[in-house]
């Protein structure tokens, strides 16, 4: 059974149905495999205990939908899970275990999915290479030297190596495209507001918008016709579509009809790497083949994304994080000042990124600052929409590269924080127009590693659509992943302990 693991969660779904394949025995296999493999990936924090909980009653729907169900999967460590630990990864938050699930968890378990345990991330989700978590870092399954990405890290170790059909990540600025770029699968960040947010622990409530790791595209649209659900606890979720994601991504894309947008300054060889450049123009190229109209596009605001981004995030991230303070979450201090029992909670519980974007958010909110940073950020973000805006009038989808670099060697970028904040400089738009983007692998690059030798890293291309063209932007990425040829197939070390063909 083990060497089905490596398969996508739909075909796993098929020998389900067939019974082929017990449901229950399928996830205490993934949970062995995903125990033997995070030695080395550390992928997982928290582990579910599946035996002692045994198999989960499931009654299927019967409106003719396929949906993800009966699979084994992960969830990131910000997502609240009753009787099991949830940190956000972090120190203040250690030994927290919530009374309730949230929405998506509990979704998931009414489709009889079985969760395997909870994620390694960059704490509070504040970082790009997975490095700031407080209890060690995931590592990249394609070179263990090198960062998986962030903050979704152990999400992508984990389906990128695996050890989990399908990961929940959030993406508030690139965390679930730019660690699926990194890692070789299929990241997806839908329309702000397509998801619930309740029960997940908020970063910048703006900006964050639950996602998915899986390792095609088809099994993102799955996951939607699970996940995709108005929910009541919280007032900014209001799903666009009631119909079925996963019959409408396998519909063909007639490529003669579609127009990509090429963003011109994200083809700058001055801001992207040349092995990422030359997988994203080979991926133009076999679009531009099949009959697909290119229409470059120009983008005048492109130097502003990052900085309104981070002022915008770090802005709410200070609000946000105030309730940290050991009263109402958090240690409690033995002070007996209330100041002093702040800054002893909050001083030994927050990491040091945590730190630097609340004393920025703090700053920029401040009187006789606001005008200055916060408002003109705001009025950013609105001009940021707008020119999104009318670029869909013109195009159907923009195609980017998801990250302007490949992976890169731990410890490489922590001494320079706006170099780690770089790593974003392609995907912070798609959050700051709140609407919906998918990375799909496109190819290797080639690195040289510390130890000098070369390593090939996976890239990615990026697709956006318009707010609320979800259904469009899955078809089209799984259309692409058919033009291209593409399948998952794990690294070579993972390979053999599944016993089946590596690349």
């Amino acid at each position: 059974m083990r060497e089905l693991l490596a398969r996508p969660g739909h075909e796993l779904l098929d020998l389900i149905e067939d019974r082929e394949v017990h449901p229950y025995e399928l996830s205490l296999e993934q949970a062995r495999l995903s125990h033997e493999l995070d030695s080395q990936l550390d992928s997982f924090t928290v582990w579910n205990d599946l035996e002692s909980r045994g198999p989960l009653p499931y009654t299927p729907q019967q409106d003719g939908i396929r949906r993800f169900s009966q699979l084994p999967y992960a969830a990131k460590d910000v997502f609240c899970t009753s009787g099991l630990q949830t940190t956000a990864g972090s120190r203040i938050l250690k030994g927290y275990i919530p009374p309730f699930n949230s929405t998506l968890v509990d979704l998931l378990e009414r489709s009889g999915s079985y969760l395997l345990g909870k994620t390694n991330m960059d704490e509070f989700a504040m970082g790009s290479s997975g490095e700031t978590c407080a209890y060690g870092h995931s590592r990249n399954p394609w070179h263990l030297d090198y960062v998986p990405g962030g903050s979704s890290s152990g999400s992508v170790s984990s389906v990128a190596g695996c050890q989990a059909v399908m990961a929940l990540g959030t993406d508030t600025g690139g965390s679930v495209r730019q660690p699926a770029s990194f890692c070789g699968v299929v990241g997806f960040r839908p329309t702000y507001g397509q998801l619930s947010r309740y029960g997940m622990v908020a970063y910048s409530s703006s900006c964050d918008q639950a996602a998915v790791f899986t390792r095609c595209s088809l099994d993102c649209a799955l996951a939607m016709n699970t996940l995709s659900q108005p929910d009541p606890q919280d007032s900014t979720c209001h799903p666009s579509s009631s119909g079925d994601y996963f019959e409408f991504a396998r519909r063909e894309v007639h490529w003669e009809k579609l127009r990509v947008g090429v963003i011109r300054e994200f083809t700058d060889p001055g801001r992207i790497d040349a092995p990422v450049l030359a997988n994203y123009r080979a991926s133009l190229d076999k679009l531009a083949a099949a009959g697909t109209q290119i229409v470059e596009l120009d983008f005048p605001l492109a130097d502003y994304c990052l900085p309104a981004y981070y002022i915008i995030t770090a802005a709410e991230c200070s609000s946000n994080l105030a309730r940290y303070d050991g009263i109402r979450y958090g240690p409690a201090s033995g002070q007996d000042e209330l100041l002093a029992r702040y800054v002893e909670t909050r001083g030994a519980g927050f990491g040091a990124e945590v730190k630097r974007r609340i004393l920025l958010g703090t700053y920029v909110l401040s009187k006789g600052y606001q005008d200055s940073y916060y408002d003109r950020a705001r009025r950013l973000r609105r001009d940021i929409r707008d020119q999104l805006l009318s670029w869909f009038e013109s195009v159907d989808i923009i195609a980017t590269p998801t990250s302007p670099t490949l992976a890169f060697p731990f410890g490489a970028r922590n001494e320079d924080p706006v170099r780690m904040y770089i790593a974003d400089l392609c995907t912070v738009f798609v959050n700051l127009a709140g609407t919906a983007g998918i990375s799909v692998p496109n190819g290797f690059g080639s690195d040289t590693a510390p130890d000098g030798s070369t390593v090939q890293l996976p890239t990615g291309l990026q697709l956006v659509c318009a707010p609320w063209s979800d259904e469009l932007l899955l078809r089209v990425a799984h259309n692409f992943e058919l033009l291209s040829g593409w399948r998952y197939t794990p690294p070579q070390w993972i390979a053999k302990k599944l016993g089946i063909q590596a690349k």
